[in-house]
């Protein structure tokens, strides 16, 4: 484990409450055009937007996630409303949406016996020759087209100018395309292997090709960059304007949220024109004279609620996930921040002690840390042990996807944060938090199988052995076919029982429980939620609390385990997920997470 940042990280972790309060001041030109509420956890700041050549509509694009749903939207800057009779129209599935021209749109979905992409034909639409994983970009003149393939097993952007298609190999992962207004030129953003990206530019005409910025420090994620009306300068989204440094993407506390910079592309010059700390901005579109942008509001803190119900009280900002200690007088929780320039690379691991009457009774401390995703820290009954999921990597990897990252649970003395972290298991794949049984002698955990149906979530169990700190043995849990995907999972506090967060797809979830063999699953509810929301059982064993799905965002609910109506526990103007009870029984502590995706203009410097 590497220990060098530790100090760095806890120092941050004091001050991350106030970089959201400093937030900057808009620029007196800036206006906020629109902003959209989410209801998500991590998969909100993923979501993209694509403003429309005439100012007036917008596309959102949700990430695909671990879930592997995809979603689109459209909404009207003019109006603030959601348009999703234009968006489907005739088709009767949609998944994806890019605009046509200055506000048609080009659909992928389904329309009777024909799937693919639909395309704008004089009054009607046809179904175009482009592959069903295109993704593809249109010049304002609609004449010309570029797409790379989504699924390709190498990546190669194909340009059709003038009713001929050309592909080109390129060295890295699209992240972004667009023509220059004359359409003569086509530029791609690409996200290479070392994190670094590069900005290429092809002649249309000729085919000819050429780099016009590399060792960028860019998002890792989809964007977009825009070109000038004169096609002289770039817009684009970066953290820095060096070359990123991989240290530093793994400190939760480090400066690297994405800001608009401005490129000249005959000198490759480059500046800020766009920040806010705290908050990324990118998805830079010109309508006009002015340069429209995407900002991320995304604030999460640990909170409690009463087991009774009531207002939620906040016990540390920046955290998520919250595990109890057996004596209910500790907090350990994951933090860090959302950065899409080092998407998920930055969370660790803190612990907050708490006094009889549930207040913060000290400072954040450090409980685990290291290159790569942390999940929090799981206490074992006795205490003596915790175990929490981790992307460990023995060095600083750039992406979260890197090959030398794992994705698997370990175990640690709890009480020496430099013991040896223990690896458990070697086969994970988007694995969830681990949960001990009650009797100390298994851990729970849900987890992808590598071979399997992506976005399908397993129960895994593993039998441990705390004389030698090892598992004797790693079992997928047999389910009925009943349920689906185990997006989260709590043993009752006999050990006899497990309750399960079916995912059925989309925002539809059931509430099962099983028996801890897997057997006899008793169905409780359905219900809706748009994320991992989670759920745990009370102490007494005669009540789950979950979240779920109340107006426009997830709430606390619980529900007898022998059946019955739930019950509404919070009506926060945020969305609360994660509950887990304290062992005492007292209090609920829960994720709360306030986000939105804002539009803003401004005229062009």
């Amino acid at each position: 484990m590497d220990r060098r940042i530790a100090g760095a990280i806890f120092f941050g972790l004091a001050a991350l409450p106030l970089a959201f309060a400093q937030t900057q001041t808009p620029a007196p030109a800036d206006t906020l055009v629109f902003e959209l509420p989410g209801d998500q956890w991590f998969e909100g700041p993923l979501q993209r937007v694509t403003v429309s050549s005439d100012g007036n509509l917008a596309l959102f694009h949700a990430s695909a996630g671990a879930h592997g749903h995809r979603d689109v939207r459209l909404y009207s800057l003019k109006t603030g409303k959601e348009d999703h009779f234009t968006l489907i129209y005739d088709l009767s599935h949609i998944d994806n949406a890019v605009f046509y021209g200055r506000a048609d749109l080009a659909r992928h979905g389904e329309r009777a016996s024909e799937q693919g992409w639909f395309v704008p034909n004089g009054d009607s639409e046809h179904l175009s020759s482009l592959p069903s994983d295109a993704i593809p970009i249109f010049a304002n003149n609609t004449s010309e087209l570029a797409y790379y393939r989504s699924d390709a097993p190498s990546q190669a952007v194909f340009i059709n100018a003038h009713d001929q298609f050309r592909d080109y190999e390129v060295s890295g992962r699209v992240l972004a395309m667009a023509f220059s207004p004359d359409g003569d030129y086509f530029y791609d953003l690409l996200l290479e292997p070392s994190g670094e990206s590069s900005i290429v530019r092809i002649n249309v005409n000729t085919g000819a090709g050429r780099v016009v910025a590399k060792h960028l420090d860019g998002a890792t994620q989809p964007d977009r960059i825009a070109i000038s009306p004169d096609g002289r300068k770039m817009y684009l989204a970066l953290a820095t304007d060096a070359t990123p440094v991989n240290e530093e993407r793994h400190k939760p506390d480090a400066d690297r949220w994405l800001k608009i910079f401005e490129l000249d592309l005959a000198t490759g010059e480059r500046r800020i024109i766009v920040e806010s700390p705290g908050q990324d901005n990118n998805d830079p579109s010109i309508v006009g004279n002015f340069l429209y942008w995407t900002r991320t509001v995304f604030e999460q803190s640990v909170v409690l609620v009463s087991s009774s119900g009531g207002k939620a009280k906040e016990i540390v900002s920046s955290g998520m996930v919250p595990m109890w200690s057996p004596d209910s007088h500790r907090i350990g929780y994951s933090f860090g921040a959302a950065r899409l320039a080092d998407w998920g690379l930055d969370l660790d691991d803190a612990v907050v002690a708490l006094d009889d009457q549930a207040n913060p009774a000290s400072q954040p401390a450090i409980i685990v840390s290291g290159y790569h995703e942390d999940f929090p820290p799981a206490w074992s009954p006795d205490g003596a042990w915790i175990a929490f999921h981790s992307h460990r990597s023995p060095k600083p990897v750039p992406l979260y996807d890197d090959a030398a990252s794992t994705d698997d649970i370990y175990l640690r003395k709890a009480d020496d944060i430099h013991a040896p972290e223990i690896r458990l298991t070697d086969f994970g794949l988007e694995t969830g938090p681990a949960y001990w049984s009650p009797d100390g002698k298994k851990l729970l955990f849900t987890s992808q199988d590598r071979n399997g149906q992506p976005g399908i979530d397993k129960l895994h169990v593993l039998t441990m052995d705390l004389e030698l700190g090892r598992a004797l043995k790693a079992e997928m849990l047999p389910l009925p076919h009943e349920i689906r995907s185990v997006d989260w999972a709590a043993w009752s506090p006999d050990g006899e029982k497990i309750a399960i967060e079916d995912n059925r797809g989309d925002d539809d979830r059931t509430l099962w429980t099983v028996h801890s063999d897997g057997s006899h699953a008793e169905k409780l509810l359905d219900y809706k939620c748009t994320t991992y929301c989670g759920l745990d059982w009370a102490p007494d064993g005669k009540t789950i609390v979950y979240s779920a799905l109340a107006g426009d965002h997830p709430q606390l609910f619980v529900i007898p385990y022998f059946g019955g109506a739930a019950r509404q526990l919070s009506q926060d103007s945020a969305g609360l997920f994660h509950p887990r009870i304290s062992p005492d029984g007292k209090w609920i502590a829960c994720t709360r997470i306030v986000q939105s995706k804002q539009v803003w203009r401004r005229p062009l410097p």
